[in-house]
């Protein structure tokens, strides 16, 4: 059985011999789906909820990139964000909705973007979904169960305290934000 400790041997070794983004993605997408076959792949303690919201855990932190798991809970969700990195996501358990958009102005305007969605999907257990920044890294995610959803994240920087954006898509406005810290550390 494929495990978290192999995963992050293979994933840096690609992340050593690769630069381009669109080639780590394509070479560790299939390694993330490789690991989320395997149900006991992270440790029950980081597949809990975080209590106030969706729980976020660090699995391990390289220079290169990140592994976190990541617990939404029903009716949790993230709105509209970009990730300014390569990104992978894998459903280890249960389901998500994933939008996923395109922006459409020139990011010139201060707090205006206009956003369109290019596709909604229900990322199921063992599906893995690629962020490419930067036209390719916006989405919203949701969980529209009544159980929660464990995912495996792995980014081309830590997400925790990075400077990004989140879109309000009805209202055309955007705003900085940063992830908080995670649950673990």
């Amino acid at each position: 059985m494929y495990t978290l400790s192999t995963f992050i041997k293979d994933l840096d070794s690609v992340t050593r011999r690769c630069s381009d983004a669109g080639k780590i993605v394509a070479e560790a997408g299939p390694l993330l789906a490789e690991l989320i076959k395997n149900p006991d792949c992270i440790p029950e303690q980081f597949k809990q909820h975080g209590g106030k919201a969706y729980g976020r855990y660090m699995l391990h932190r390289a220079p290169l990139f990140n592994v976190t798991s990541v617990v939404w809970g029903p009716g949790d969700g993230a709105k509209a964000h970009n990730h300014q990195t390569w990104g992978i996501i894998g459903v280890l358990e249960n389901e998500l909705k994933e939008t996923r958009f395109v922006r459409r102005d020139d990011g010139k305007k201060e707090g205006y973007a206009e956003l369109a969605v290019t596709a909604v999907n229900r990322n199921q257990a063992g599906m893995v979904s690629t962020l490419l920044a930067p036209d390719d890294d916006i989405h919203e995610m949701l969980n529209v169960t009544r159980k929660n959803t464990v995912e495996v994240h792995v980014y081309g920087k830590d997400l925790a305290h990075l400077q990004r954006l989140q879109f309000d898509v009805a209202n055309k406005s955007v705003k900085f934000f940063a992830s908080p810290k995670y649950d673990n550390c």
